[in-house]
């Protein structure tokens, strides 16, 4: 009996979106080998515009990002992406400062 620790992509199923409004978006449905346990399911939730449904990952994208969206997925899946780390300002809810493209930090002026 083989036993599958690492839940592996057995099937991909791409979607016109086009219907629903969302220009040249196509929906890629991934049905993975096994239900995933919290801890994958978490980190395949955190990938933007992905959701999990037991053994079904469904995110939509450009259809040129479908073969890297693929490749990620088995990344998160045995453990090799981590999601990249979000700046302090982001983190607490506040959106970061602009940066000019001279390299100069724009701030905001004090109110007076």
């Amino acid at each position: 009996m083989l036993i599958s620790l690492v839940p592996r992509v057995t099937g991909m199923k791409i979607e016109n979106a086009w219907g629903r409004g969302s220009r040249g978006m196509v929906r890629c449905t991934a049905r993975l080998s096994r239900s995933l346990r919290a801890k994958e399911c978490h980190r395949l939730e955190s990938l933007p515009g992905t959701t999990v449904q037991k053994n079904e990952v469904v995110h939509e994208c450009r259809p040129e990002e479908m073969e890297d969206w693929n490749s990620l997925i088995s990344d998160v899946l045995r453990g090799d992406w981590i999601p990249p780390a979000r700046p302090a300002a982001q983190a607490a809810g506040r959106k970061p400062p602009r940066v000019r493209k001279s390299g100069v930090v724009r701030r905001p002026e004090p109110a007076a």
